[in-house]
């Protein structure tokens, strides 16, 4: 499927591979996207055509490959843009057994080519757990520097679902790389060797007083590795900068994923130098847990939970300040280089 305005042009491309898996690619005159359906429906890399830089983080040491259902992810963490559902640490949730990492990033992902003026594909799963039905519809719009992703997530098992969503998109960490979220309180995770504090402890965003001397939108010291949770936001957008002022954020609904969750590595955890931006319904690596102080939600049978998210790609910035809109219409406010 191809289509052209007097904005620029998109088009699909399918019959492609990517280390033996299908891959789906999205191209417009602004970017370029590479989606894996086998490998839990994932976007593999958004290129920025007119930098050239390739956005999304890739394990040095790993290539993508089938996963086996139920395998441990941080040992198949190959990086790309993926979304978790209904955990992240492998826990009981109504009566069932859930995978580490919950059961939609290693499974293979039904899709079709969407027609109309943009580039879309359309993906879905039927997830053998929990009878939950996922869905992504991913879209390129000729002159944008976004990709919209619409998500669904339908509950079909009869009985209330104990659950979170999250964004997991991986970005690289290079040399002078910043994070930039909106005004938020913030709670260390327990999880690698952070900065400053220790899990549990808490701070408002961008880090404690200055005399503490932390600053967590700033690049960490070597060795560093820290899981934080960002609740209360006051906007629903997150980015991550690198010092030539190219870099890409994302914007969502801070009422359905009212929480950011962001993990650093700098060469802290298994020698990586990796960020992961992490918008989610919830707080709190256990959703069990969650349940009991309401820092998680359910599903209702039937219920389905509907929301968009945009990847957008900038250029010429130091830090951001917002990220709003969705697709075309999505706008960065930040300071010029």
């Amino acid at each position: 499927m191809a289509g052209s305005t007097v904005e620029g042009w998109v088009r699909v491309e399918t019959g492609w591979s990517w280390s033996g898996l299908t891959a789906v690619v999205l191209c417009s005159d602004r970017l370029q996207v590479v989606v894996l359906p086998e490998l839990g429906g994932r976007v593999w890399q958004i290129t920025d055509q007119l930098s050239g830089r390739r956005l999304l983080w890739h394990h040095p040491r790993l290539r993508p490959a089938p996963v086996a259902f139920g395998a441990g992810y941080d040992d198949h963490f190959i990086g790309g843009w993926d979304e978790l559902f209904p955990n992240d640490v492998p826990e009981e949730l109504a009566g069932e057994a859930f995978p580490d990492h919950g059961e939609g990033w290693s499974e293979r992902w039904e899709w079709e080519v969407l027609s109309g003026a943009d580039a879309a594909v359309r993906l879905w799963l039927d997830t053998r757990i929990s009878a939950s039905r996922l869905v992504r519809t991913i879209r390129l719009a000729p002159g944008a520097d976004a990709i919209e992703v619409g998500v669904e997530v339908s509950n079909g098992s009869g009985r209330s679902l104990p659950m979170m969503h999250k964004q997991h998109l991986a970005v690289p960490l290079r040399a002078g790389s910043r994070i930039d979220l909106p005004g938020s309180q913030v709670e260390i995770g327990d999880f690698g060797r952070p900065r400053w504090g220790a899990a549990g402890d808490r701070f408002a965003w961008p880090g404690p007083s200055a005399g503490d001397g932390a600053d967590f939108s700033a690049p960490a010291p070597d060795g560093t590795a820290e899981l934080l949770f960002a609740g209360g936001l006051e906007a629903g957008w997150c980015a991550c900068t690198d010092a030539d002022g190219v870099g890409i954020g994302l914007s969502f609904d801070p009422a359905v994923y009212p929480a950011c969750w962001t993990f650093g590595s700098w060469h802290g955890w298994r020698g990586l130098d990796v960020a992961v931006l992490e918008p989610c319904t919830g707080v709190g690596l256990s959703v069990a847990a969650g349940q009991a102080d309401g820092r998680h939600r359910a599903l209702a049978p039937g219920e389905t939970l509907r929301t968009t998210v945009s990847a957008v790609v900038y250029r010429g910035l130091s830090r951001i300040e917002r990220i709003s809109g969705h697709g075309r219409d999505c706008v960065v406010k930040g300071v010029p280089l």
